[in-house]
């Protein structure tokens, strides 16, 4: 099935997009990079990938002339998908650069896992939400609102 490969070639760009988001990267040169990956392995590009540092919790596209670089101690989230037919993996991480994120990356893993439990037909949004947001608090850190995809 399509979203089978598609899946496969976005964890694949995952594993190697992981390796280039390093203090000094630029934004703009590690999402091509990933997005020729993708395409090298016979996929196509669900959406733009998507590197979002520090406060910026999602959905941060470099542009064409985007010079930003990563700094050390941030915080890089790394967003995209691959396609095959239109069919879609859609994979994501939170890359901590020589920086003190790490007790947040855990709680964000341990809040996916406990999410993937949830997932069944028929279970509503909310109950997926409402345990994320559990364990996020339980490590003291504030789930974001309103963020869904």
């Amino acid at each position: 099935m399509g979203y089978e490969q598609a899946g496969k070639i976005a964890a694949e760009a995952l594993e190697y997009g992981r390796k280039l988001v390093r203090e000094g990267g630029k934004l703009k040169i590690i999402a091509d990079k990933v997005e020729e990956k993708i395409k090298s392995l016979n996929g196509g590009i669900a959406f733009p990938v998507q590197i979002s540092i520090n406060n910026i919790a999602a959905h941060y596209c470099p542009d064409i002339n985007d010079d930003t670089e990563i700094k050390n101690g941030d915080l890089v989230k790394l967003d995209f998908g691959a396609h095959i037919n239109g069919e879609i993996g859609d994979t994501a991480c939170s890359i901590n650069v020589n920086g003190n994120h790490d007790e947040l990356i855990k709680a964000s893993s341990e809040a996916l896992n406990e999410a993937v439990k949830k997932m069944m037909p028929g279970v509503e949004l909310r109950e997926i939400g409402k345990v994320i947001g559990e364990v996020i608090k339980s490590y003291g850190f504030n789930p974001i609102r309103n963020l869904s995809g």
